[in-house]
Formats: C-alpha cells, sequence, structure tokens
C-alpha cells in the first residue's frame, strides 16, 4: 500500500523551518500512517477469517492498538512542538481525528472488539489508560470546531477556498457503555465524524499539484480521452489522499466534447438534458465528493500529482445506457461510510459502477462491510482477461522537472494482486534470504576477522 510519499518543503521553507525539522515532522507522519493502516488491514483480516477472536488474535489485537496509540502520541508531540514548528501545525490533531475516526469504524461499532478494547485499559502494561478519554476527546464536536478554526486561520498556509460547517453533526461522543444498546449510537457518531473529517481532510493543502497549468500535459491528456473514460487522481498534498487504501484517491468520469457527443447522438437525447450545460461550459468532468454531485473543468481537475485513464470495453456500445444511469444518480449524496451495499448514497467509485452496467467490479472487503474503491476500477484493467484497457498515466515531477508518461507495466505494478497465500511465500522466502545472508556474513567474519 502507498502511504504518505511526499514532502512539506513549500510551506515550510515559506516560514523558515530548517531540512532537520521538516524531514522529522514528515517522517514521523509518515510512520504513523503507515502503523495505522497496518492496524486496519489486521483487523479486516481477522474479521474475514474467522468468526469469533480467539486469544492470539486478541493478544495481536492490544500489541497492534498499543503500538498505534503510542505513535499517535508521538505525532501529536512532535506537531505541538515548538522548536520543530512542523507544518500546517493543525496536521497533528487533524491526524488524531481521522484516526479516532476509524477506530470508531472498525473497532467501536463492533461488540466484541469494543468489549476487548474496554478490558485493554484496565490493564495499565497495555499503555491504554487514557485511550478512553482520548478517543471521546479527539472524536467531540469541541475538538473538531477546534481544527476548523485553526485551518480557517492558517488559510494563507492552506490554500483552499471551500469552507464548511459543523452544522448537520450533533451527537454525545460517550461510545463506551456497557450496554449494546449503545452500538446504534456509535455507528451513528462515527459517521457524522467521519463526515466532518472527510470535510476536513480534503481541504488540509500544503502546496499545488505537479501537474497544474501544464499545457503539453493538458494536450495530452485531451488527445487520449474518449467519452465515458474513467480518469484517476492523486494529490499528494491533501491530506485525505492517505486516507483512502490504496494508490488511487479519487475517480470520475470524462463526459466527452460536445462535438463527440453529438456525433455519438448522445447530445440531444433526454437523459443527457441535465448534462448540456455543464459541457458546454467546459466542465466535461462529472464526479461524486463529500459535497455531492460535482462538475469540473480538465483544468481545474489536473491540480493534481499524478493522472490516469482506463476505458471500458466495450463503453461506446452501451452509451445511452450508461448517460441514463449516470442520470439516476444526480441527486444522490455522499457515502462517508463507504458501503458498496447501499444505492442512496455513494462514493466516487460507486457513481460509477452503479452508472456502467453489468460490469463484474473486484471490491474490497472491510470487516462489517464491502467497499468499492478507485483501486479496485483500475484494476479491471490488470487482471487476466480484462474488462478494461489502460490509456495513460502521468506523474508529475518534483523542482519544476518534466513529467513522466509512463508504461503500462509501470502501471501494474501500482497494484498488489497476489493472493494472502502468495504474500505469505513471499515474505517467508525474503525472512529466508535474509537469514542465508546474515549466516554468510557471520561465516565470512569467521574467517577473515582477525586477517
Amino acid at each position: 500500500m502507498k502511504i504518505l510519499k511526499t514532502s512539506l518543503l513549500v510551506v515550510l521553507a515559506s516560514i523558515g523551518v530548517n531540512a532537520f525539522a521538516e524531514d522529522v515532522c514528515k517522517e514521523r507522519l509518515e510512520a504513523h500512517i503507515e502503523l495505522m493502516n497496518e492496524h486496519e488491514l489486521y483487523l479486516q483480516k481477522i474479521g474475514s477469517e474467522s468468526k469469533t477472536i480467539g486469544s492470539f488474535e486478541i493478544t495481536q489485537f492490544q500489541k497492534s492498538l498499543t503500538a498505534r496509540y503510542a505513535s499517535l502520541n508521538a505525532l501529536l508531540k512532535t506537531y505541538n512542538d515548538k522548536e520543530l514548528n512542523c507544518q500546517p501545525a493543525i496536521l497533528g490533531k487533524a491526524t488524531a481525528i481521522h484516526d479516532f475516526t476509524r477506530i470508531g469504524q472498525s473497532i467501536i461499532a463492533n461488540t466484541e472488539l469494543r468489549r476487548i478494547t474496554v478490558s485493554f485499559t484496565k490493564f495499565e502494561a497495555y499503555k491504554l489508560t487514557n485511550f478512553i478519554e482520548d478517543y471521546k476527546k479527539y472524536t467531540s464536536n469541541e475538538m473538531i470546531a477546534e481544527v476548523q478554526n485553526s485551518i480557517n486561520q492558517e488559510n494563507a498556509l492552506l490554500p483552499y477556498e471551500q469552507k464548511f460547517n459543523l452544522s448537520e453533526k450533533d451527537y454525545d461522543p460517550n461510545l463506551y457503555a456497557t450496554s449494546d444498546i449503545a452500538i446504534k449510537a456509535a455507528t451513528t457518531t462515527v459517521a457524522g465524524a467521519a463526515k466532518v473529517w472527510g470535510f476536513i481532510s480534503d481541504h488540509l493543502k500544503w502546496r499545488q499539484g505537479r501537474l497544474r497549468d501544464n499545457a503539453e500535459v493538458k494536450a495530452l491528456v485531451l488527445s487520449k480521452l474518449r467519452p465515458l473514460d474513467i480518469i484517476y487522481e492523486k494529490r499528494t498534498f491533501v491530506l485525505s489522499n492517505y486516507t483512502i487504501p490504496g494508490h488511487w484517491g479519487h475517480n470520475a468520469i470524462w463526459m466527452g466534447t460536445k462535438a463527440e457527443l453529438i456525433l455519438a447522438g448522445l447530445w440531444d437525447k433526454e437523459f443527457f438534458k441535465p448534462f448540456r450545460a455543464q459541457v458546454e461550459a467546459g466542465n466535461n468532468i462529472v464526479e461524486i465528493r463529500k459535497e455531492g454531485l460535482n462538475f469540473q473543468s480538465l483544468d481545474n481537475f489536473l491540480n493534481l500529482d499524478e493522472f490516469a485513464i482506463t476505458r471500458m470495453k466495450g463503453i461506446d456500445q452501451r452509451a445511452s445506457g450508461v448517460f441514463e444511469e449516470l442520470f439516476a444518480q444526480i441527486d444522490k449524496k455522499y457515502d462517508f461510510k463507504f458501503d458498496a451495499r447501499t444505492t442512496d448514497v455513494i462514493t466516487c467509485a460507486e457513481l460509477i459502477s452503479f452508472s456502467y452496467g453489468d460490469y463484474k467490479w473486484p471490491e474490497t472487503k472491510t470487516l462489517f462491510q464491502v467497499s468499492l474503491r478507485p483501486d479496485d476500477l483500475a484494476i479491471t484493467s490488470v487482471q487476466a482477461n480484462p474488462q478494461a484497457e489502460f490509456i495513460l498515466y502521468l506523474k508529475g515531477a518534483k523542482k519544476n522537472g518534466p513529467f513522466q508518461n509512463l508504461t503500462q507495466d509501470q502501471w501494474k505494478a501500482l497494484f498488489d494482486l497476489q493472493t494472502p497465500e502468495q504474500k505469505a511465500h513471499a515474505k517467508k522466502m525474503k525472512r529466508e534470504q535474509q537469514n542465508r545472508e546474515r549466516e554468510e556474513r557471520e561465516a565470512f567474519n569467521r574467517l577473515y576477522g582477525h586477517g
């Protein structure tokens, strides 16, 4: 899984922070997000492979939760260190909100895991005695309002335009009631926190995209795009990029140009009526983000670090049906629970899956539900007997260098297609190789160490 691999150089340089402090801040954030994602994967694994959690799983769960909590506290300490002066300083608390929101989704709303977690907090050696208090603190209205206010005050360092509010979230964050009656309240609470977190993380930015305002990139992209192509976004300068498992953080639909749509016989169809004014205004991209259904231009969309295109096979032959189904999605809201089995609320990937007809999408099973990620859509182009074609993959360069036009093999390398058994075997082989190398070094030192 790709974790945070970018620098805060643009923001840090503007306030005179030295390179050492920059590295400390970045590395601490990288380390925590990686650990957090590994723990979430472990929770998915124990949820999918067993109906009950045994003693071994409980022990492993405790160790990983203790490590995750310690890492979060270290991150908060780093971002509160006035000498290091990490920027944006609010990243520490914003990451804590995100972390505890995910804990609410994966642990608190589950009866068994919630009770086990409470038991951990009663044993001081586990170093989780303050865990409940911190969970309540970082999922509270007060903390989220504090983070929002800080973001607004640091607007000069965080170049975003859209503001958000907390008016739709009103709940009591006390989720640790001993009775299971609290489960429903817990899931409602987590959904509310996740929604507010979504807005916060989407607008925490510390620079502009590396492909932004590049005329050569835009010309190349336009030469490749066709109606109903799926486009992909990676923005390593936005905190929300690191909250979605996989490489790609978002995808959208290229509707096509007016000329292409007229030629395809789609422009004058009744179901295309809601899209005409947007296309004529140059907003050829339709997507759903946290705020709801959105149209935007290619110029705006290309404010990112990586961009890709795939094309579903036979999509041109079913274009009328796709646009009809796309019309049916217009009034839907964003799904902050990422549940691929709900139809009234959807994610960016589900906007496509619900519109494109009878394609088989590889879904991701989580602890409590099935979700559909941008990576799942991309994988349809690299599977055996692929349903999609790889069209283009561009990657921006640091320090104003030339962008990269990457190959299909480089595209395929983004996705881990190994089964759990294959991963375990590869890990075993790597460990054995490391042991052999160590034994060879020790033998060499014994023979020649005193020569």
